[in-house]
């Protein structure tokens, strides 16, 4: 009878399993994406590029180059140099002669600010577009990016647009806990369900790395002033827009913009960290209810085959194959899933799979260290400067 009971269970959770990665793998085929936009738009609203830099000599060139390249007709290009330390001021002198491109030296970060909020809030003061497009200076635009974006926005009459880029993956660390965190955001919050008409602030986020907000929505809502302390202010502005009353969506951005956020273990380590400590606030609980179910995920199957092993030693065979074999069928619907995401989303190959469960226990230790030096009153450090949490 107890075997039986075992055998059960390892039934019910093994099809939960199978049916979660299905429901996933169907959600990510019908993620929203950005159309092609048209040769030739109906209306060219001027559109402002805004990018912060802060200690940026790596990229710098690349996403402001990329910028400038735009092949839309009517936009202008503002960087702030917000007190880089780095050859990131020398960067941008010699690029300083292009006629679209305004570099701004940005004011001294006063109290109660976080240093991006602070950044963009003087790049939207000084941006004359009717569109306000806000770039993380480590992207790389495809020359037809504030064209798709806009075109999205005004099909989709929405008054905000973000996407998810391609996320350049080199080193080992970048490629093991990167798609984990995320696989982790977008289960908290499901990019398909932000354009509904009923979606709640708390449901919408923006990805800071590129958001396309209409000037009037951004100072309605009282731009980044309106999130100053905010480590997360994407998250927080998008859900500003949504409670004002304006529409926020978005999709995938892949063919339109490049992203190489870190390029090694310590530099994802620091911001998974600041974006644990941040966003364990941001999201409640839906956050906890995904973190169990992503390890049911990475350790049921093993579990299962596990316990397969230990009801044959019991003196029950049948019982536990069939157990182990469960097991088996559960990771392999996990490696089917993960190596398809590999492949799909960050062109890698799909034995690349191997990686999730040691990226979701990476990730999980970064985030409760970040979390337990917060209570602790150690809080985060973030581009040489720390925030309290």
């Amino acid at each position: 009878m107890r075997f039986r009971f075992g055998l059960i269970l390892g039934l019910g959770a093994s099809m939960l399993l199978v049916w979660d990665y299905w429901r996933a793998w169907r959600a990510l085929a019908r993620r929203p994406r950005l159309a092609e936009p048209p040769p030739e738009p109906q209306a060219a609203p001027l559109v402002s590029l805004l990018i912060p830099a802060r200690n940026e000599e790596r990229v710098i060139e690349r996403c402001v180059a990329g910028a400038l390249a735009q092949a839309y007709p009517a936009f202008e290009v503002l960087v702030v140099d917000d007190g880089s330390t780095d050859a990131t001021p020398v960067l941008l002198a010699r690029m300083s002669h292009h006629p679209h491109l305004r570099i701004l030296t940005g004011r001294p970060l006063p109290p109660g600010w976080a240093g991006k909020p602070h950044a963009c809030q003087q790049l939207g003061e000084h941006a004359r577009g009717e569109w306000l497009l806000f770039l993380d200076a480590d992207t790389a635009p495809h020359p037809q990016l504030v064209a798709a974006l806009l075109h999205h926005a005004q099909q989709q009459q929405l008054a905000l647009v973000t996407i998810l880029p391609f996320l350049e993956l080199g080193s080992f660390w970048e490629r093991a806990i990167l798609p984990v965190f995320q696989d982790l955001i977008l289960s908290i919050y499901p990019i398909e369900r932000m354009q509904r008409p009923d979606a709640q602030p708390e449901e919408v986020l923006a990805n800071g790395q590129c958001i396309l907000v209409r000037r009037d929505a951004y100072w309605r809502c009282g731009g980044h002033g309106a999130v100053r302390a905010e480590v997360l202010e994407d998250v927080y502005l998008a859900q500003a827009v949504r409670r004002a009353g304006y529409r926020v969506g978005g999709g995938d951005g892949h063919a339109w913009l490049r992203v190489r956020m870190y390029t090694n273990g310590h530099e994802v380590a620091e911001g998974m960290a600041k974006h644990a400590a941040a966003g364990a606030r941001a999201s409640g609980m839906r956050a906890w209810l995904v973190v169990t179910r992503m390890l049911g995920h990475a350790f049921g199957p093993a579990l299962l085959v596990v316990a397969g092993i230990g009801t044959r030693a019991r003196g029950a065979p049948v019982a536990g194959t069939l157990l182990a074999a469960l097991g088996g069928l559960s990771q392999a619907s996990a490696l089917c899933y993960w190596g398809w995401r590999y492949r799909e989303l960050y062109g890698l190959h799909p034995l690349h799979a191997l990686l999730w469960p040691v990226g979701l226990t990476a990730y999980l230790a970064i985030a409760t260290r970040a979390m337990w030096r917060v209570r602790r009153g150690h809080g985060v450090t973030w581009k040489g400067r720390r925030y309290a949490g």
